[in-house]
């Protein structure tokens, strides 16, 4: 799960931009089950703390790598300011999972980035903890916790916080509560309080947000708006190429002192096979568009990275599941009379079945190893008649 203080790119250090090609060389290509990105070119209007407005034009690639029960993600910005001004960001966030123990799920995840400036700013950031997931079907909590390091203004700072929240998922919609209590070093101490909501219909992907900090004490956390919020709309244009709107508002940075503001953000976004269903979205709107950590370790608690659907001759069509670690993997559906079906073995991680699949709308789901049925990653949810949730397939 992020923390709301990382609603907005601009503000927030990932690494310098060349962070973000570190990721390539930690973690290359031939060595992932699984490697998706994208590269999202665009505009944005910022105002910060009410006083300064500057534009920016920005190019923000994202490079994301799966192993059956990890992750990690490479993110960079760099941006050209109005009056010659110029930025560059960098993050690497990454996470490790647990096998499944019933419905807890472990995860331990780390982070580092930074931030380079024109006028000699410099910040960077290291941090790294843990978080337990209970999940349900529809729903699920989890509670952790971590801590670091910041830097800025020459000095460092140490940062601890934990975290705790609920997220449920009914149709197409997912929404998501959590709550950050945070301290930097010794002197501020603070409650970040989120909500978010996303629902995904076919091609379109809403997102809302809303924030709330209390209990803020300290000489530097006075200040600044307590609340924030924001909204976007991603539409995908084709598989790989899609538009996205933001607009909203956002806190002042309590660890590194910089000021709240206020954005509206339109980008076009370029992606690779694959960074659609994966759920991959920029770090601008990682907290409205990204679904629940939840439901990322949920899939990755029964190694399930990916699923796709491709045309053959006729009706027929081939149902592909990328699990490099499974031992079997099964599917059952409308076009299957709700009879589990068996899939092979393809090679790199990949099983496949080939079988009749007229042009409709269908509800199916997947199951790995002979454990719960589930949802394979980037199909749409909606509630069944049993008080589950089954994936909706459109065939075209």
């Amino acid at each position: 799960m992020k923390t709301p203080s990382r609603v907005f790119a601009f503000r927030r250090g990932a690494a310098l931009a060349g962070l973000w090609c570190a990721a390539l060389t930690l973690a290359p290509q031939a060595a992932a089950q699984r490697v998706t990105s994208t590269v999202d070119v665009g505009g944005a209007g910022i105002r910060y703390g009410d006083s300064v407005s500057t534009s920016a034009v920005t190019v923000a690639p994202t490079i994301r790598f799966d192993w059956p029960r990890a992750m990690l993600t490479g993110a960079g910005a760099a941006s050209q300011l109005g009056a010659g001004g110029w930025s560059t960001q960098g993050r690497l966030d990454g996470s490790l999972f647990t096998p499944a123990f019933g419905p807890l799920v472990g995860e331990a995840f780390a982070a580092a980035g930074g931030s380079a400036h024109r006028d000699g700013t410099r910040t960077g950031e290291a941090l790294a903890g843990g978080r337990v997931h209970l999940m349900r079907v529809r729903g699920g909590v989890w509670g952790g916790g971590g801590a670091g390091r910041t830097w800025s203004d020459g000095a460092w700072r140490v940062v601890r916080l934990a975290e705790g929240g609920a997220w449920a998922r009914g149709g197409p919609s997912t929404a998501l509560v959590s709550v950050v209590p945070t301290a930097v070093d010794d002197t501020i101490r603070y409650v970040d309080g989120t909500v978010a909501v996303r629902v995904d219909v076919v091609r379109l992907e809403l997102g809302g947000f809303a924030g709330l900090r209390s209990g803020a004490s300290g000489a530097r956390a006075t200040g600044g708006p307590r609340s924030w919020g924001g909204a976007s709309v991603m539409l995908w244009l084709t598989d790989r190429v899609g538009a996205t709107l933001g607009v909203g508002t956002y806190p002042l940075d309590l660890s590194r002192g910089f000021p709240g503001g206020r954005y509206a953000s339109l980008s076009l976004r370029l992606a690779s096979a694959g960074a659609r269903a994966s759920g991959q979205q920029p770090a601008s709107h990682s907290e409205v568009s990204l679904p629940p950590a939840a439901r990322e370790a949920r899939a990755r608690a029964h190694g399930v990275l990916a699923f796709s659907v491709e045309a053959l001759a006729g009706d027929r069509r081939t149902v592909r599941v990328h699990a490099p670690g499974a031992r079997s993997i099964e599917v059952a559906g409308d076009f299957t009379g709700w009879q589990p079906l068996a899939l092979a073995r393809a090679g790199n991680g990949w099983w496949t079945l080939a079988l009749p699949v007229p042009r409709g709308t269908y509800q199916m789901n997947v199951r790995v190893d002979g454990h719960d049925w589930i949802v394979p990653p980037g199909v749409p949810t909606t509630d069944d008649e049993f008080g589950g949730s089954v994936g909706v397939l459109v065939v075209k």
